[in-house]
């Protein structure tokens, strides 16, 4: 016999404070991982051409193709995507695991804190050095910026 109501739908009556930050920043990774993985395709080859705003200054191509786009040998495109599934995942298993989500919360932090953190410096290479815009990186970083509030209104509340 099965119970009443599964695991998913105990996460998903879940109006703890807690559930609902780790929330915000999931839908926020799951905007990243749209945003990311039109980048991911473009550096793998499989888009040939991405759509951007007329002017000078926008040239998303030759961003995520530059040498900066490449971190240990590896597209920074798939990489930021690694991350933000790593941020669903640990949001939701932190939301599940009662007994063990402050660590797990700790840990999400860290994460949002590195995509944070990469995202500024990755802004200004774009602007300062390579003198050109990526639409969709800077589009990642508002994401990547938006989520540190509800990441500290869930360490906050943690106290």
């Amino acid at each position: 016999m099965q119970n009443e109501y599964s695991a998913v739908d105990k996460l998903r009556a879940d109006q703890s404070k807690p559930t609902q930050y780790r929330r915000q920043i999931a839908s926020l990774a799951a905007l990243g991982l749209l945003d990311f993985s039109v980048i991911s395709l473009f550096q793998l080859g499989y888009i040939k051409h991405m759509p951007d705003l007329p002017g000078k200054l926008f040239d998303s191509e030759k961003v995520n193709s530059s040498d900066d786009a490449v971190i240990l040998g590896i597209p920074d495109g798939v990489i930021s995507l690694s991350m933000y599934a790593a941020t669903l995942f640990l949001a939701t298993l932190a939301s599940t695991k009662k007994k063990r989500s402050k660590w797990l919360d700790y840990l999400l932090g860290g994460v949002i804190a590195g995509q944070a953190i990469g995202a500024a410096q990755y802004l200004y290479t774009m602007t300062a050095v390579q003198k050109k815009v990526c639409l969709y990186c800077v589009t990642g970083a508002f994401i990547n910026f938006a989520a540190v509030k509800p990441m500290l209104s869930l360490l906050k509340h943690e106290q």
